[in-house]
């Protein structure tokens, strides 16, 4: 996916879809997920969006991947190989990303102050070259 697309902070919107981040060949996270999300499903790979916590991503943020269902069960992948897939911690899967908001509102206004997330990794991450399966759990 890095050959075609660019990771761009601030880039694309909530409101793209896979196809006009593919035509501007930039996007973040969210958009490569969707992106390859879309890939899967035409050629009838079973394929969701995964909202996860991602040591080693820096700078530290939530991140968004994608799992395919291959021979029965479901593996990650990160397009933006930003982060060891070994170290993710799922927070949300559903078919897209407005399946997995990190907050969502309804009927109601609000002013989001923040959020701690805390995780604990070893000394070192481990080094994850893409060429392996790896099942979240």
């Amino acid at each position: 996916m890095g050959e075609h697309l660019s990771y761009v902070v601030g880039s694309g919107s909530p409101t793209d879809d896979a196809v006009d981040t593919y035509l501007a060949g930039e996007g973040v996270c969210r958009d490569y997920a969707h992106v390859c999300i879309s890939l899967c499903r035409v050629i009838d790979i079973p394929a969701r969006f995964v909202a996860v916590y991602a040591p080693g991503l820096s700078p530290m943020d939530f991140h968004a991947v994608f799992e395919a269902a291959i021979d029965g069960r479901w593996y990650v992948f990160d397009a933006t190989g930003l982060a060891p897939r070994q170290s993710m911690s799922r927070i949300a899967t559903g078919r897209d990303a407005a399946d997995t908001a990190f907050l969502s509102t309804l009927g109601c206004e609000l002013d989001f102050l923040g959020s701690t997330v805390l995780a604990t990794a070893g000394p070192t991450l481990p080094e994850d070259d893409g060429s392996e399966l790896i099942a979240l759990a």
